[in-house]
């Protein structure tokens, strides 16, 4: 069996952002460059009803309505809190966005920290809870790091620790082709030491080191 912390690789770099390839049209363009932008139906909706551009005033809010919207497993949500560079980039390599939904699943959001001289640029904590397959409770601390655009801010990576006092995990959603061979590496380094800690609830810590500080 394998540990709790590839898991949680698997599940952060295969499942929960969708690093899944597809063929289907419909999924591509929505996680193109368009997606974000307001369809013509959308336009005749009341703006101030729309979930997403009231979070995006707010690094924090936009944290707390991307996880709600991956523990409900909504795509569309997810997608529109990417980056503009996020989702053209998944859309070309055929990547999707297919957040699993968890209904056991909860969160905590702290604080935000801004990285850069001009604020375009900040890390939001947050710690992630979940039951693994065999039953035990799994908290994960995870750093969001969120680029401010035009439109507001949004998700454009995460980082965390797969082993502590080692450098961060950063998943850079903007670099699909480096997240997944960020993801193969970690996976390689987790099945080669093994899960000593089997058995035993653990905190994956966090970090704010992060390669999208630019």
């Amino acid at each position: 069996m394998q540990g709790s912390k590839h898991a949680w690789l698997l599940l952060i770099a295969i499942v929960f952002f969708g690093c899944n390839q597809s063929n289907d049209p419909s999924n591509t363009a929505q996680s193109g460059s368009d997606a974000g932008q307001p369809t013509d139906e959308q336009l005749v909706v009341e703006k101030v009803n729309d979930e997403v551009q009231k979070a995006v005033r707010d690094p924090k809010a936009v944290v707390e309505l991307f996880l709600v919207s991956l523990r409900q497993g909504d795509a569309n949500t997810t997608s529109r809190l990417l980056t503009t560079k996020a989702r053209t980039e998944t859309a070309k390599h055929d990547l999707t966005v297919q957040p699993p939904g968890s209904a056991t699943a909860k969160f905590v959001v702290g604080q935000t920290i801004y990285t850069t001289e001009t604020r375009d640029i900040c890390h939001v904590e947050s710690n992630w809870t979940d039951v693994d397959d065999a039953g035990r409770r799994q908290t994960y601390e995870i750093v969001w790091i969120l680029r401010r655009e035009s439109f507001g801010w949004a998700v454009a990576g995460m980082a965390t620790e797969l082993f502590s006092g080692e450098p961060p995990l950063v998943m850079n959603f903007e670099d699909p082709l480096d997240m997944l061979a960020q993801q193969q590496r970690a996976e390689l380094e987790l099945t080669r030491r093994g899960n000593a800690a089997a058995g035993s609830p653990q905190v994956m810590p966090a970090s704010h080191s992060s390669t999208l500080n630019r």
